[in-house]
């Protein structure tokens, strides 16, 4: 591993949270590498020194450093008090304008979504003879493979109920 890849492999190793595999792989880095154990002596310090810390922390201590930030510029301005009122009033705003359309518009909405009477459908009777003839041609077992008709005169509507004549060069039924 190059001293990139290393480091923070070393701040887990000081801290005692690198895995056997991981701490191993800094020990053998260490070995080689004087500007990584001059890291790992750093950071060593550094975390002793932070152990020995037993003080409380000051009262003001967040004010001073947001204080500081500010001036410094790090930290955005504070928004005015009215226009943090008007992003917490947005809400109750909505749900209060939804309310009130429900309220206004619910006999509309009631009426739209309610299906009235079906509607009767009259049929004469040439037209029902039609359907009734339809339903018999899509009956695909009423018909032979050469898609003649077993013993069934189709007859259109206003035709005669007379056979046609047979027409010469025509093969007489078999």
């Amino acid at each position: 591993m190059g001293c990139r890849d290393i480091r923070e492999t070393i701040s887990a190793f000081v801290d005692g949270e690198a895995s056997p595999e991981e701490a191993g792989a800094v020990r053998e880095h260490l070995a080689s590498c004087e500007r990584c154990r001059v890291l790992e002596r750093q950071m060593r310090a550094v975390g002793a020194g932070v152990r020995q810390i037993r003080g409380t922390v000051p009262d003001r201590l967040r004010e001073t450093v947001f204080a500081r930030l500010e001036a410094e510029g790090a930290l955005p301005p504070p928004m005015p008090a009215h226009a943090r009122s008007w992003r917490w009033a947005a809400a109750p705003l909505a749900a209060a304008a939804l309310g009130l359309f429900l309220l206004t518009s619910g006999d509309a909405i009631r009426k739209a979504s309610v299906p009235g009477p079906p509607t009767a459908v009259f049929l004469t009777t040439e037209d029902r003879e039609t359907i009734a003839l339809l339903d018999v041609l899509e009956d695909t077992a009423t018909f032979d493979a050469d898609g003649e008709s077993e013993g069934m005169d189709l007859l259109a509507p206003g035709d005669s109920a007379e056979p046609p004549a047979p027409t010469r060069g025509a093969r007489s039924g078999a």
